[in-house]
C-alpha cells in the first residue's frame, strides 16, 4: 500500500502517491490547456492514456533552477510559468507542502523516484519515472509510465486509477 498524509482540506485528494501523481499530471496538462494561466504555452507535460497497455505515459519538463543553501546543499527549484494558479496543500502535516503546482510536480517525482531507488519500498523494482535536471537548460526533466486502470463509473464516465506499485 503507498498511502500518503493527503492533506485535509487540500487540492489533491489521492491517498496513494502514485494516485497523486497522476491526478497532479492531469492538473498540470489541465492548466497548461488554459490561454489564461499559461499565456506562454509552456507544455511541461505532455502524456497519453494507452488502453492496450493500460498505462498514462509521457514526458515532463519543468523549468528549475539550482541554488546552494547556508548548509552548502544543492537545491533544485520549480519555476513557476502558470498564471492565477496556487494550491492548497492541507491542514495535518501533509506528505507534499508545495503551494505552487509546478512544485508540487516536482516535489511528487522526486519522491517517487526517491521510492523507486528502494528495493524494500519498491519490491518489482518498476521504474515509472525518470528524470534528471539539467543545469544548462534550467530544465527538470524525464519521462513516466504509469501503470493504471480504467473503468466505466455508473454513470458512464470513464475513470482512470493509478496501480499501486510502491510499498509506502
Amino acid at each position: 500500500m503507498s498511502s500518503i498524509a493527503p492533506g485535509l482540506g487540500g487540492t489533491f485528494k489521492q491517498r496513494s502517491i502514485e494516485g497523486r501523481l497522476l491526478e497532479v499530471l492531469f492538473f498540470m496538462a489541465l492548466a497548461e490547456a488554459d490561454d489564461h494561466t499559461n499565456p506562454e504555452y509552456i507544455k511541461g507535460v505532455k502524456g497519453s492514456v494507452d488502453s492496450e497497455k493500460k498505462v498514462f505515459s509521457g514526458n515532463y519538463s519543468i523549468p528549475a533552477q539550482e541554488s546552494t543553501n547556508e548548509s552548502g546543499e544543492i537545491v533544485i527549484k520549480a519555476v513557476p510559468y502558470l498564471q492565477g494558479i496556487s494550491i492548497e496543500p492541507g491542514a495535518d502535516n501533509p506528505t507534499f507542502k508545495s503551494l505552487r503546482p509546478e512544485a508540487y510536480l516536482l516535489e511528487v517525482l522526486k519522491r517517487i523516484q526517491f521510492l523507486e531507488r528502494n528495493p524494500a519500498k519498491n519490491p518489482q523494482q518498476k521504474r515509472a519515472i525518470r528524470g534528471t535536471y539539467d543545469s544548462d537548460l534550467e530544465l527538470y526533466q524525464g519521462s513516466f509510465e504509469l501503470p493504471i486502470t480504467i473503468a466505466l463509473g455508473t454513470d458512464g464516465a470513464i475513470v482512470i486509477f493509478a496501480k499501486e506499485y510502491l510499498d509506502v
